[in-house]
C-alpha cells in the first residue's frame, strides 16, 4: 500500500512540473514582475513641472516611452530668492541630475532612486553642461561659485569660488569650445554689465582669460573722456555702428556739428545744411565707416518731409535746445582678446547756469574718476548715470582714437 501511495505522489509531482514548463504556463508577464528588475517598466525621460509661489515647488516625473508615469519626486523650498534654487541639469545614461538649494543631486533615471547628493556646489542661478563622454557635470552659479566639476558618482573634481577675485562676477552661459575646453561668460565686472568670456581647460581644470584692465595715463584718460563725451552730450543711451542706417549716422553727425563744429553748418532759419563730406569725415572718425546715400528723400515722418539729401548736401530741421551740458569720465580701460577695449564710464552733468557762463571747461575732460568724485562732492558737477562702450583703438592724427562698436548708458 505504501509503495502504491509513493507511486501516486511521484506521478502527481511529474504532472505538476510538466505543467509549469509548458510555454502557456502561469509565468509572470514581462514588465510586471517586481522580482525581476530587468523585466520591469523603466523611465526613459523626465518631465519637470514647477509651481512657484512664495516658495518653489518642483515635481519630477519619470516617464516611460509611452508617456506613462513610472515614478515621481517632489522638491520644495519654503521661500523664494532672487535666484532659482531648484534647477534641472539633464540626464546621462541611467542618471538624472538636478540642483536643489546648492546641492547637486543624482537620481537613477529608470526608477527615480536617489543615488547620491553633493552639497559642495553651494550655488544658485545655475548654468551647466554634462560631459557626454564621462557623465561628469560642470556648473557655475550666478553669484558663485565660478566653476564646479563633479563626477558621475558624486565626487567633487574641482571647485573654484572666484576665478578673478572681485574683478568679474555673475558667471553664466556655459558652452563648449572643443572637446576638452568650455567657456563661461562673466556678466559683470567693474560696473560693466556685459559678457566677458573665460575658459576652463578640462584636462587640469585650470581657468584663464585673455583680457584685463590697463592703467590710463593722462593722455589716454583725456582722449578716452573726449571720445565718450562726444556721444554723451547728445543725450542718447546707445548708438548704431555696423548696423546703423544712413539716417542714424547722419543724425549723429548733425548733432555733433551743432555742438562742436558750428562752421560746418549753414542755417537758413528752419533747416541746417551740411555736406556729405562732413558726415563721412565724422563717420570715419567715430565709426570707421562711410555712408553712401542716394539723391532724394531719405527720411519722412507722419508730419511730412523731415530731411533730404540732394547733390552732396543734407538738409535737416534745425531744432532748439543746444545746452549740451553732459560729459563722461572714463573710469576703467579693459583690454579684450581681439584687440578691442571696453571703456567703463560715469556720466556727469554741469550746472546749466555755469554751462552758459563758462561752457564746459576743458579741464573737465582731463579729470580722472577720483577727481570727478571730488568735483561732485563740492557741488560743481552731478553724476547722472554710467555705462560702457566697446571700441577699437586706432591712431588718429598722432593721438589716441577709437571706432565705436557698441555702447550702453544707464541713468542713475
Amino acid at each position: 500500500m505504501k509503495v502504491f501511495l509513493r507511486l501516486i505522489t511521484l506521478l502527481l509531482c511529474a504532472v505538476l512540473l510538466a505543467g509549469c514548463a509548458r510555454p502557456g504556463g502561469a509565468a509572470p508577464k514581462s514588465g510586471t514582475s517586481a522580482s525581476d528588475p530587468s523585466a520591469s517598466v523603466s523611465a526613459e525621460y523626465v518631465r519637470v513641472t514647477r509651481d512657484d509661489g512664495e516658495g518653489e515647488r518642483v515635481l519630477f516625473e519619470g516617464l516611460d516611452k509611452t508617456g506613462s508615469v513610472v515614478w515621481q519626486r517632489t522638491e520644495a523650498c519654503e521661500s523664494r530668492t532672487e535666484l532659482t534654487q531648484i534647477e534641472e541639469i539633464g540626464s546621462w545614461n541611467d542618471r538624472y541630475y538636478y540642483v536643489r538649494q546648492g546641492s547637486l543631486c543624482c537620481l537613477r533615471l529608470s526608477d527615480g532612486l536617489l543615488l547620491w547628493e553633493n552639497a559642495e556646489f553651494g550655488g544658485a542661478g545655475v548654468s551647466s553642461l554634462i560631459d557626454r563622454r564621462s557623465g561628469s557635470i560642470y556648473l557655475c552659479g550666478w553669484q558663485g561659485p565660478d566653476f564646479f566639476a563633479c563626477s558621475k558618482d558624486g565626487d567633487t573634481l574641482s571647485l573654484v569660488s572666484s576665478a578673478s577675485g572681485n574683478e568679474f562676477y555673475w558667471p553664466s552661459d556655459m558652452r563648449w569650445n572643443g572637446p576638452d575646453q568650455l567657456v563661461i561668460d562673466w556678466r559683470g565686472g567693474a560696473g560693466l554689465e556685459m559678457a566677458l568670456p573665460y575658459t576652463v581647460d578640462l584636462t587640469d581644470f585650470s581657468l584663464s582669460y585673455d583680457f584685463g584692465f590697463e592703467d590710463m595715463d593722462a593722455s589716454r584718460q583725456y582722449w578716452a573722456n573726449i571720445f565718450i563725451s562726444d556721444f554723451i552730450e547728445q543725450y542718447k543711451s546707445s548708438f548704431p555702428t555696423d548696423n546703423g542706417s544712413d539716417f542714424e549716422l547722419a543724425s549723429f553727425a548733425h548733432l555733433f556739428c551743432k555742438i562742436n563744429r558750428h562752421d560746418a553748418l549753414r542755417f537758413d532759419g528752419n533747416y541746417d545744411t551740411f555736406s556729405l563730406d562732413t558726415v563721412n569725415e565724422l563717420c570715419l572718425r567715430f565709426f570707421g565707416r562711410e555712408i553712401h546715400p542716394n539723391d532724394g528723400v531719405l527720411y519722412e515722418s507722419p508730419w511730412g518731409l523731415q530731411w533730404t539729401y540732394q547733390n552732396g548736401l543734407f538738409r535737416f530741421p534745425s531744432g532748439d535746445g543746444e545746452s549740451y551740458n553732459r560729459f563722461a569720465i572714463v573710469k576703467s580701460y579693459l583690454r579684450l582678446a581681439g584687440g578691442n577695449v571696453i571703456l567703463g564710464y560715469d556720466v556727469y552733468e554741469l550746472d546749466l547756469d555755469e554751462y552758459w557762463r563758462n561752457g564746459i571747461d576743458g579741464a573737465f575732460y582731463r579729470m580722472t574718476s577720483a577727481q570727478a568724485q571730488t568735483a561732485e562732492a563740492s557741488g560743481r558737477i552731478t553724476r547722472v548715470g554710467s555705462g560702457w562702450a566697446e571700441a577699437t583703438p586706432v591712431e588718429q592724427n598722432g593721438r589716441d582714437g577709437y571706432y565705436l562698436r557698441r555702447m550702453q548708458t544707464m541713468p542713475d
